[in-house]
């Protein structure tokens, strides 16, 4: 058996066995959620000697209702998150980032205004095909947050993440685009809070397809669309987030090709 098929039997069998849990004690409802997801990167080198350098996210959710059908109609959340990165593996990165992670009032939802912040260690493992690559990520954070009673909460959360990109043909001597591909993953979280505040550990299952290219060797882009699904600490509701993502990356170092893969899209 292929190492595609072994993790995408494993993804499959951990979120099968998740969601069956959180099922056991119905009634459970599910509803639908437009979001949309906007990113801005700036990555540059630190120190090349030792293989460091460093990447700063910008981003900006915003998100509709379940009657609501306009992705842009409510900004959730806005995010700042610098990372440290070391490249010295043949393959691998290890990154080590914060997240500044600012929520916002949605009352029809029953979302409630908070300040997020993040500890994060990443791991990103990427295998070359023919023409594209495949990777694995696993990222470990741990989430600081008061819930809405005032209660402080702290929640480790783990995230696997499987995704593939096919490098498409440059069709021109001289094209729009540089280096384009097609990209999609799969992501599992599991969340680890107290009882009292989540009883369950799924908390996430999100699967994305999209469009990367370069505008010159130092922009790149991505443009795609996303889908999750989220069971509210209630453990009785999910939510389906669906719609657009588009993301940017400056870097100071050119690069050939760029594709996406730690790019955090998605809504909760």
């Amino acid at each position: 058996m292929s190492q595609f098929k072994r993790v995408f039997i494993s993804l499959c069998a951990i979120l099968t066995a998740q969601i069956s849990r959180a099922q056991l004690d119905p009634p459970y409802t599910i509803g639908f959620i437009p979001a949309s997801i906007t990113e801005g990167d700036i990555a540059f080198p630190i120190y090349e000697k030792w293989n460091l350098s460093g990447q700063t996210d910008v981003q900006l959710v915003t998100q509709g209702t379940y009657d609501t059908k306009n992705p842009f109609e409510y900004t959730q959340r806005v995010v700042v998150r610098p990372w440290l990165i070391y490249s010295g593996f043949k393959n691998i990165k290890l990154w080590l980032g914060y997240a500044h992670n600012q929520k916002y009032a949605v009352e029809e939802m029953g979302n409630y205004e908070t300040l997020e912040n993040r500890l994060i260690i990443m791991s990103t493992f990427s295998q070359n095909m023919p023409r594209g690559n495949m990777f694995e990520q696993v990222r470990f954070e741990t989430k600081f947050f008061d819930d809405r009673n005032g209660v402080h909460q702290t929640i480790p959360r783990i995230r696997m993440r499987f995704g593939v990109n096919h490098f498409l043909p440059e069709s021109k001597s001289k094209a729009l685009f540089l280096a384009p591909n097609i990209g999609y993953y799969a992501e599992l979280m599991l969340k680890f809070a107290s009882k009292d505040y989540a009883k369950e550990n799924f908390d996430i299952f999100r699967l994305s397809v999209y469009y990367t290219a370069g505008i010159t060797p130092n922009i790149h882009f991505l443009a795609g669309v996303i889908g999750q699904m989220q069971l509210r600490t209630n453990g009785t509701q999910f939510d389906i987030y669906y719609g657009p993502m588009v993301s940017v990356k400056y870097s100071i170092k050119p690069k050939e090709r760029e594709t996406f893969d730690s790019v955090d899209g998605g809504a909760d």
